[in-house]
């Protein structure tokens, strides 16, 4: 019962244990007792319980444990292994592993040993682990060893850096031993120290810790050798956001920043060289292209070079030349020099370079892996040649004085001009010194002022005195010197000069002189005469800016003419008329037609009077603009009379519209009743009278019109309308009045139009009815239309009598007939062309005239599809 009770108890016990727990009794270490932690590492079940240890775990007879195990029952002094190996039959296979464990006895009280209790861990994953880093580290040392890189560990504490041996080489420090921190940083390079101490307080930041990855230099402390290091590390921070340990690595990076720094200057200098240079492999397609390549062959922006070849950059017959010729005379120490056509890749141009190409070989295997190409554009050079001798062209057929003499003067050139102006032969100049042809004051005058300034500034130009070597004649010249250098030492080492003969000049400058007196005295008349006209005269530059005007302005303004000069004269204008006038007056500034236009301007008394302005262009003999000349008329009183004029038409025309419009009604029943009597001979003399009655009511109509023109009232509507079947019903209404002319019509235009019919209808009417009237002699007009996407244009041709310039100019005017041989053929008021020109203006559109004198003339005016709203 109380071995029962030990065994339940021994079975709570090792149960409550975390790790492997065995108990074992007598000195034949039989096992009492196991958890399922000793037995999986035994590699047994629970059937091991009750056996002898030799007898359940049969592997362990030739292993040191029982015999332990048997010392500590004799004994009961506890045995403790550490990392011990055993070797155990585990799912059939004897395996090796290693483990910390504790035999340690259970006594009773008189001090005999009762059991063992036996705990074990498995330590074999630790030991392994242990050995991989062992083994890591010694091939991380060996590695670091190899690629010559040190490491470092710094104790941010105390600031003391520990070295390994390539570190202590790095930065110069001999023995390997404890560094204080500023130590280290004494060897750093003064330019780099603070950036280095700028890192390193953001590596060990531990609100933000940053990468430390720097490159900067070190001086060493014995030997002062300058280095270049490549420094990489990390913190490290506890629970408490304090550093305890900022380790790395640090490499010589000397030789690759020296190799690198080369490199780039290289390539730096490849990439700006003035020249073009490329590289291709041997089959042509381009490996490199430097930017004056790129512009001189005009490679667009972002184009990838590898995806283009020489055969982009050459004509064909070019490229054959260079592939089948020239490549196979490249050679690998001369390479090939000569000339050749490039191709610009996007204007096709040809170029001619002087090439030279070379082989590039593999630096390792030593084939050839591709060829260099540098060219110069030889286009400058060329140029410069060809301006050269066009320069010394000029210089020789020059009709100035042209020499070159070297610092002491004695002439080393003249051209055939100079010795002309100066009596000597330009082949025989030997003697000829520039201080003996110039006159003794000009010479002493180049002496003492004019080298000087020469070797100062470069250049100089004045007035000086030549004097005949035969005749003796001073002759004075403007003269230009310059001092030339040589291109490489800036010596100075000639003098070059060109002068002008003045003689005709200042004989000319005589003459312009007493002219220029004669202009002042004619220009004063002038002004006398253009203040004696009633008129204000003004004159005004090319741009339009008023530059004089006469002294009849103070009558009518108390502003000077000097405030008024300019664009000032505007400030005086009515606001309502400054935009019109403006508008008019550029478009004179542009064309240079005359400028005529009507405006009001405040007086000296605050009162708006009306203006008549006119101005002509003074142009010279290539049509430019020299002057504007103009004038102002004040025509306040002839406004008023117009205005009384247009009362009184309007009331006339009016009065006359009702007795008219009787007399018509009358004229009708009367026509009727005489041919219901049978007096046909009468009654054709009534419809007569009523015709002369249309007509009559014709003009008032027109004169109606015209009075609500001028004030303004003209109304309009703006609907759409089939503008085709207008045409339409107008041409057969007026084909039926007229026996003697046939309408022929090409309309084209099919669509709506929105305005107002009637008065379109009136323009198209009068339009015609002039065509029939002004061709007595012809048989037919033509109306055409046509569709000009916004616009409908109709035109109108006759085969009449035609018109002149000038009165095409102005049939449009208010009253204008057409005078001439036949001027009592042609009866009317001259107004319904003006009328029908304000009704076209109106609508938005516009009407014009084209005309050959004797053969007819063609009436047009467009209008847009849509009337513009007016305010």
């Amino acid at each position: 019962m109380n071995s029962e009770n030990n065994l339940q108890q021994f079975n709570a016990l090792i149960d409550a244990y975390p790790t492997a727990t065995a108990i074992y009794h007598s000195r034949n270490i039989i096992i009492t007792a196991a958890n399922q932690e000793m037995l999986n590492l035994w590699g047994k079940d629970h059937s091991v319980i009750g056996k002898e240890m030799g007898e359940a775990i049969p592997e362990l007879k030739t292993q040191p444990f029982i015999g332990l195990l048997q010392q500590v029952y004799d004994t009961g002094i506890t045995y403790q292994g550490e990392q011990e190996q055993a070797d155990l039959v585990i799912d059939g296979q004897l395996k090796s592993s290693f483990f910390n464990f504790t035999y340690k006895a259970i006594k009773d009280n008189q001090g005999k040993t009762l059991a063992i209790i036996h705990t074990a861990i498995d330590v074999t994953e630790l030991l392994l682990a242990k050995k991989i880093i062992s083994e890591t580290e010694e091939r991380l040392s060996f590695a670091l060893e190899s690629a010559e890189i040190g490491t470092w560990e710094m104790n941010p504490m105390n600031e003391i850096v520990f070295w390994d041996k390539r570190c202590q080489e790095i930065f110069g420090f001999d023995t390997h031993r404890e560094i204080p921190y500023q130590a280290v940083f004494s060897c750093i390079h003064p330019e780099d120290q603070q950036k280095v101490a700028q890192r390193v307080q953001a590596a060990i930041n531990p609100k933000q810790p940053q990468p430390y990855d720097l490159r900067y230099r070190t001086i060493s402390e014995t030997k002062g050798i300058l280095r270049w290091v490549h420094c990489k590390g990390k913190a490290y921070f506890n629970q408490h956001g304090e550093v305890y340990r900022f380790s790395g690595t640090a490499m010589d990076i000397t030789k690759e920043v020296t190799s690198s720094l080369s490199e780039q200057q290289l390539l730096s200098l490849i990439k700006h060289n003035a020249d073009h240079m490329s590289i291709a492999d041997m089959e042509g397609r381009l490996i490199y292209m430097n930017q004056s390549g790129r512009k001189l062959l005009g490679v667009p922006d972002g184009t990838d070079i590898c995806t283009m070849t020489a055969a982009d950059f050459y004509s064909p017959e070019e490229l054959n030349r260079v592939q089948n010729t020239l490549i196979p005379q490249i050679t690998e120490e001369n390479g090939w020099q000569g000339l050749i056509h490039l191709r610009n890749y996007s204007s096709k141009q040809e170029i001619p370079c002087e090439v030279n190409y070379i082989l590039i070989k593999d630096p390792f295997s030593g084939t050839v892996i591709g060829r260099g190409a540098t060219a110069r554009d030889l286009r400058p050079e060329i140029k410069a040649k060809a301006e050269l001798k066009r320069l010394a062209t000029i210089v020789d057929i020059s009709e100035d004085f042209c020499n070159y003499c070297d610092l002491d003067g004695n002439t080393i050139y003249i051209n055939e001009a100079g010795g002309k102006l100066i009596g000597i032969d330009p082949d025989h100049i030997d003697g000829a010194n520039m201080y003996k042809y110039h006159s003794a004051i000009s010479a002493d005058e180049i002496r003492k002022t004019i080298i000087p300034e020469l070797y100062t500034a470069g250049k100089w130009s004045g007035r000086l005195d030549l004097v005949h070597q035969v005749t003796g004649e001073i002759i004075p010249i403007h003269k230009q010197l310059f001092i030339i250098r040589q291109e490489l030492s800036n010596k100075p080492i000639a003098i070059a000069g060109i002068a002008r003969d003045l003689r005709a000049e200042l004989n000319a400058k005589k003459a312009v002189d007493k002219k220029t007196e004669e202009l002042q005295q004619a220009i004063k008349e002038m002004e006398f005469l253009a203040n004696t006209v009633p008129a204000v005269v003004w004159t005004a530059q090319p741009n339009g800016l008023l530059d004089y005007i006469n002294e009849r302005w103070h009558e009518r303004s108390d502003v000077s003419i000097a405030d008024s000069l300019g664009k000032a004269w505007t400030k005086l204008m009515h606001p309502e008329d400054l935009k019109m006038v403006l508008e008019r007056w550029k478009s004179s500034l542009e064309t240079g037609n005359p400028y005529q236009t009507e405006f009001r301007m405040m007086d000296k008394y605050g009162n708006y009077r009306w203006w008549l302005v006119r101005a002509l262009a003074l142009k010279d003999a290539k049509d430019k603009i020299i002057k504007w000349y103009g004038t102002n008329t004040d025509i306040t009183d002839q406004k008023e009379l117009e205005r009384q004029k247009d009362n009184f038409l309007a009331v006339a025309s009016h009065e006359l519209k009702t007795p008219v419009t009787s007399i018509k009604a009358y004229a009708q029943v009367l026509e009727m009743m005489l041919n219901r009597a049978g007096d046909t001979k009468n009654a054709l003399l009534m419809s007569k009278m009523d015709g002369q009655i249309n007509r009559l009511n014709s003009l008032i109509g027109d004169l109606l019109d015209v009075t609500k023109i001028n004030s303004g009232r003209l109304e309009f509507d703006n609907i759409p309308f089939d503008f085709n079947q207008m045409m339409l019903e107008i041409i057969e209404d007026m084909q039926l009045t007229s026996g003697s002319h046939q309408i022929n019509h090409q309309l084209s235009f099919q669509r709506m139009v929105t305005g107002d019919r009637e008065r379109i209808a009136q323009v198209v009417i009068n339009l015609i009815t002039n065509a029939i009237k002004y061709s007595p002699d012809a048989n037919r007009i033509i109306i055409y239309t046509e569709d000009h996407d916004t616009e409908v244009q109709l035109c109108v041709q006759d085969f009449g009598i035609g018109l002149t310039r000038d009165k095409m100019d102005r049939v449009f005017e208010q009253f204008y007939r057409v005078s001439g041989t036949k001027e009592h053929t042609f009866p009317g008021l001259g107004l319904g062309l003006y009328i029908s020109s304000e009704i076209i203006k109106q609508l938005g559109g516009k009407i014009w005239v084209n005309s050959v004198i004797g053969k007819g003339s063609t009436f047009c005016f467009s209008i847009p599809l849509i009337r513009p709203n007016h305010s």
